[in-house]
């Protein structure tokens, strides 16, 4: 089933990244660890890595939870003009941009430009993209409330696969906004 793959998928790239950030992914993370939680001073000094069904601009460190199973929580930095293509998830997502200017679009709306401090929530089962606009990387901090996948579609809503999402979205890139 497509879903149970992108779910295997992410959760194999988040537990690497998990572990690769010396941290079990289902309790603490990068940053200074410590009874009372997880501090992250810089954005920027995350371990980030690629996750095999995210463009390889798009990268993260888990926080909190393991995605594939639970609520989870993780840091997102995406390099300038990355495209996440159009997705939906079966999660509401929660961002916060951190650093940077990024554009978010939900399906059927108007693209939303997103400031540094800036907060968007995207519902589940709503397709959207999201791109980062600034020179510099775009840190984010994302909350999911259920198992997190991505699942992409075409701009008709036609289902694609990760591969087939990422090489149109690198070839077309973001003309139309």
């Amino acid at each position: 089933m497509k879903i149970t793959v992108a779910r295997a998928a992410w959760a194999a790239s988040v537990s690497l990244l998990a572990g690769a950030a010396g941290a079990d992914p289902s309790s603490t993370a990068p940053g200074t660890s410590h009874a009372a939680g997880v501090t992250l001073l810089k954005p920027e000094d995350a371990k980030y890595a690629p996750v095999a069904i995210a463009p390889a601009c798009n990268t993260l460190v888990g926080m909190r939870g393991d995605p594939a199973k639970q609520p989870s929580s993780f840091m997102v930095r995406m390099t300038s003009d990355c495209l996440v293509p159009w997705h939906w998830h079966h999660a509401t997502e929660e961002v916060v941009l951190i650093k940077g200017k990024a554009v978010a679009q939900m399906k059927g709306g108007q693209p939303v430009t997103l400031a540094s401090g800036a907060y968007t929530q995207l519902p589940a089962n709503h397709v959207h993209r999201f791109r980062c606009e600034s020179k510099a990387p775009c840190y984010m901090y994302v909350v999911a409330d259920a198992p997190f996948d991505i699942n992409y579609v075409s701009a008709d809503g036609t289902a694609l696969t990760p591969a087939d999402a990422l090489a149109k979205a690198e070839k077309e890139g973001h003309p139309d906004w």
